[in-house]
């Protein structure tokens, strides 16, 4: 231990006591570009600037003794860490505090499942720290938050004194106003492998980024998008059941009502009357997207004569995910949480609900990334989702500032066509 006297050091601290459930894989020790995850985060944290790392430990702790020590971090073993990363949040932030004994000015708190988090990034955000040192501050790509969390001093005692419930968050969420956003343009601050799909996907990652840098060439997933001349019709779902009064739609499924089978009736009509000549309909899984797509797919093959179109759905154009808020009555929300109700209306393009729930970058961010698949080798595309997801691509085709973006009016079973060659034109 290098041992840190002096008042301003920031620590890292990187949670790696969970059992990896999800996983069915041992995290911290997967290969993530030649190293492993937790080595990676580690060396990430050092090199942007943190005087000393601690690794929180639980579930099979000897495997991660390599780490410790030489390996570059101080061990912090939760003994309780069956009880969630609440326990292990509250672990690494005392040891933090007991090798600096109580000096240190900031903590930069993540899970070991974010090791593509660049030393540049957490350069950045200790630059920020030291203009603004009593605010937290959290890295984001496209506006959409990422890791590791700065975590000040002054916050320390609240976070460790907290009881748990709501987790981290429940706190971070009193502090909306204390916490700076800090855009990195680096995708590493916010794919993470808690799932084998995200694993999978930081490969691929690591693998574009060793491509580009041997030809020399910048990554950025959304070349595709800059990139792209053709055709994009996007198609509103029709309007859906009635409830007896107004709900928290998001991803709560519900099916069509015969005015919303019709107007998918109608935006085939219109499809077929701009001349829409596409092999494949994308469409969200939800049921409301889902039946709008095929009835109009049903229709342009009556019309063709073939079996094309196909449809093709996707969960990443789901509404906007509304987290326990989900499927809930809007008088019944405003009734049992005022205060958070009003967060909502003041921050609305930020404010999520719970750990399930997405605010507009989260949407905005899978959307774009299924854009940039579904461009690839097409010049027509043709989509049948959600007003949340319509408004993100739009966005993602005229650089529409996200305010912007939020307030256009997408009726149901409209159709959207976007033209585009130099720029964007709404047809």
């Amino acid at each position: 231990m290098s041992g840190l006297a002096d008042t301003g050091a920031a620590v890292g601290v990187v949670l790696a006591a969970g059992y990896s459930a999800r996983m069915g894989d041992f995290k911290a020790l997967l290969d993530v570009g030649g190293k492993s995850a937790a080595a990676r985060l580690i060396d990430a944290l050092r090199e942007g600037g943190a005087r000393e790392v601690v690794l929180v430990t639980g579930h099979a702790r000897e495997r991660l003794a390599g780490l410790v020590g030489a390996g570059g971090a101080v061990e912090a073993y939760n003994e309780r860490f069956a009880e969630g990363m609440f326990s292990s949040v509250r672990a690494g932030l005392a040891k933090a505090l007991e090798i600096t004994g109580g000096r240190a000015s900031a903590c930069l708190l993540s899970p070991v499942d974010c090791p593509l988090v660049p030393a540049s990034a957490i350069k950045a955000l200790l630059d920020a720290h030291r203009k603004q040192p009593g605010r937290f501050i959290v890295p984001c790509y496209r506006g959409k938050k990422g890791h590791p969390l700065l975590i000040p001093a002054a916050f320390l005692p609240e976070i460790l004194a907290h009881a748990g419930e709501g987790g981290l968050k429940a706190v971070t969420d009193r502090r909306e106003d204390d916490l700076l956003r800090l855009e990195t343009g680096d995708e590493g601050v916010v794919l993470d492998m808690d799932s084998p799909a995200g694993y999978a996907e930081i490969r691929a990652h690591c693998a574009r980024l060793a491509s580009a840098r041997n030809k020399g060439e910048a990554d950025d997933p959304r070349d595709a998008i800059r990139r792209f001349t053709g055709t994009v019709f996007l198609i509103r779902h029709g309007e859906t059941k009635r409830h007896a009064e107004g709900i928290f739609l998001g991803q709560t499924d519900v099916p069509l009502s015969d005015e919303g089978r019709r107007q998918a009736t109608e935006a085939a009509r219109e499809l077929l009357a701009r001349g829409a000549r596409a092999e494949r309909i994308y469409t969200s899984d939800l049921a409301r997207a889902a039946e709008t797509a095929e009835i109009i797919a049903r229709i342009l093959r009556a019309q063709r004569g073939g079996a094309f179109p196909a449809v093709e759905s996707d969960a990443r154009l789901r509404e906007m995910h509304l987290g326990a808020w989900e499927g809930r009555f809007i008088r019944e929300i405003k009734e049992a949480f005022p205060d958070e109700y009003a967060r909502r209306g003041a921050h609305i393009l930020t404010w999520k609900r719970g750990h399930d729930g997405e605010n507009y970058y989260d949407l905005r961010y899978r959307a774009e990334k299924w854009l940039a698949e579904a461009l690839k080798d097409t010049r027509e595309l043709v989509a049948v989702t959600h007003a949340g997801v319509i408004k993100a691509i739009r966005a993602a085709f005229s650089d529409l500032p996200p305010e912007a973006a939020w307030s256009l009016d997408i009726p149901r079973g409209a159709v959207i066509r976007l033209d585009v060659r130099d720029g964007t034109r709404e047809a």
